[in-house]
């Protein structure tokens, strides 16, 4: 890994104090993200930085100072052939982790390095048996609404439908013992919920990936689901990629960062100090998430 001992010094940036140890969380994530990097040329995928890291990247040639994550995204029909090889491809240390590889539930991936720690409190109680390394974030972009291709209003209704028969079976199911019509056939509806629940998001995921590019938005569509603040971004923007510095690598970003930027953030250029989505976190770069629960948890 090509770090300098000077990157871990303690300095001040941007008006805030980068500690020695937010270096050392931010060294794992950085070399993480170079071995990602390394299996997207092997097989020819192509993946840009996204959220606080494509700002980090523009605005700072590296991380926001107060972040202390990594995100990155890929168009659907690219992760979905990313999820075929990546189990075999991250070997311990490192770990795949998604809806079908651990004992959780979300519609994106991490690649987690198992020799540290990134406890969240919503996963305390799984323990060791729960993959809890320092990881960065894999996030699919979807086709979403555009406001011109009317006829996707009904891949929206379906999709939302979907997702309920994922994540809110039972509700689905007493809603048709009730006796509301749904825009899906009974029988075919009955016969995705009486699967597993990795085969019912497979069903999911493979819709999204059947209807991609039909639209010319594009956006992580549970951000969508879940009501968060989200903002779509135009597919022509990604049509070329650019390489911007990132601390000590080159990563890949749309050649047309500024319009995504300003779509996402507004006037980007000002600093706003927020807080990381990471906050309350245990962050450990030095000691396994296995070891921290033995002696501490």
């Amino acid at each position: 890994m090509g770090i300098d001992a000077s990157f871990f010094q303690e300095e001040e940036r941007s008006g805030f104090l980068v500690t020695e140890k937010r270096k050392k969380v931010w060294a794992v994530e950085l070399e993480i993200l170079e071995q990602f990097d390394e299996v997207c040329k092997k097989y020819g995928f192509t993946y840009y930085v996204h959220y606080g890291t494509l700002l980090g990247a523009v605005r700072h040639q590296g991380f926001v100072p107060w972040d202390d994550d990594v995100d990155v995204v890929m168009f659907r029909d690219e992760y979905q052939r990313f999820q075929e090889i990546a189990s075999q491809e991250f070997c311990e240390p490192y770990f795949y982790q998604n809806s079908y590889t651990d004992q959780i539930f979300w519609p994106f991936s991490k690649i987690r390095d198992g020799r540290t720690t990134a406890i969240e409190r919503s996963f305390m109680d799984l323990g060791d048996t729960f993959h809890q390394g320092i990881c960065i974030d894999l996030f699919p972009m979807d086709s979403v609404l555009d406001g011109v291709n009317e006829q996707f209003l009904l891949v929206e209704e379906i999709r939302r439908l979907l997702w309920r028969m994922v994540s809110d079976p039972v509700n689905v199911l007493t809603e048709m013992k009730n006796g509301m019509q749904f825009i899906l056939e009974r029988d075919f509806m009955l016969e995705i919920l009486r699967m597993d629940q990795k085969l019912r998001f497979k069903v999911f995921e493979d819709f999204n990936e059947s209807h991609f590019g039909e639209t010319e938005e594009l956006n992580y569509i549970m951000s969508d689901m879940r009501g968060w603040h989200s903002h779509y971004v135009r597919k022509e923007w990604y049509q070329e990629t650019v390489y911007l510095p990132f601390e000590h690598l080159q990563v890949p970003a749309p050649a047309e960062f500024d319009k995504v930027l300003t779509r996402v953030y507004g006037d980007y250029h000002k600093l706003v100090r927020g807080t990381t989505e990471h906050e309350g976190i245990i962050l450990e770069p030095e000691i396994s998430y296995r070891e921290y629960f033995k002696r501490y948890l």
